[in-house]
């Protein structure tokens, strides 16, 4: 016959042990599925980076570029527009004081200010185009709608690798309090039934469910 004493102690070692063995089994699972999200959320996490980079880089050449296609293009239309004036100019002159020297001058920067204009014309019609490889012909097309768009995309991916990166904490926060509920696991295995064991055990349960918390926020 087994002491009734005896019988409940060793009830209570049996249910010790059964809640230990249970904990550890949560901690393995837990813990792979938090190393699973933080790999998860640190490649994320890369990967947009780099594509937010890749767009402040492009955004940054392609603003660059247009602005000083467009400028060049002004600087030549203005001065395009003052050889015709000139030429207007010294024609008027010329036939106003009987000068044909005058006249011709005028006439040789009409004829300049015509064929600087239709190279203005072919070359605005034929920007972005052949022998122009696609990418410099974006980089000469650019518009403000079109670089809004591109920065809204890579605002986008600038929030992305935030939330992945936030992800990632959380998995190794709860990662590290699994450790140390590990730890107070195996601290209660040795303690074994007792005060101390059994304030062990409830602080390794405490530790894996703040974990489990965790994991679940790192999912959502």
């Amino acid at each position: 016959m087994i002491a009734p004493d005896s019988a409940a102690d060793l009830r209570a070692e049996r249910r010790f042990d059964l809640v230990a063995a249970m904990l550890i089994g949560v901690i393995a699972v837990l813990a792979a599925i938090l190393a699973v999200i933080q790999v998860g959320s640190s490649q994320a996490a890369t990967r947009a980076n780099l594509e937010a980079a890749r767009m402040a880089a492009d955004l940054s050449a392609r603003i660059s570029v247009s602005e000083q296609a467009i400028d060049s293009g002004v600087g030549a239309q203005q001065t395009a527009l003052v050889l015709g004036f000139e030429s207007l100019a010294r024609g008027i002159t010329g036939i106003q004081n009987n000068d044909p020297a005058s006249t011709a001058i005028g006439k040789a920067q009409q004829s300049a200010f015509d064929k600087l204009t239709a190279a203005l014309t072919a070359t605005s019609d034929t920007s972005g185009g052949k022998p122009v490889d696609q990418y410099t012909a974006g980089l000469l097309k650019a518009t403000i709608p079109q670089l809004q768009a591109e920065l809204a995309e890579q605002n986008l991916e600038v929030d992305l690798a935030n939330s992945a990166t936030s992800h990632e904490h959380l998995a190794v926060l709860g990662l590290s309090f699994l450790a140390l509920a590990g730890v107070l696991t195996g601290l209660a295995a040795v303690l074994r039934e007792g005060r101390g064991g059994r304030i062990s055990l409830s602080a390794a349960c405490a530790m894996s469910a703040s974990a489990g918390v965790l994991a679940i926020l790192a999912i959502i």
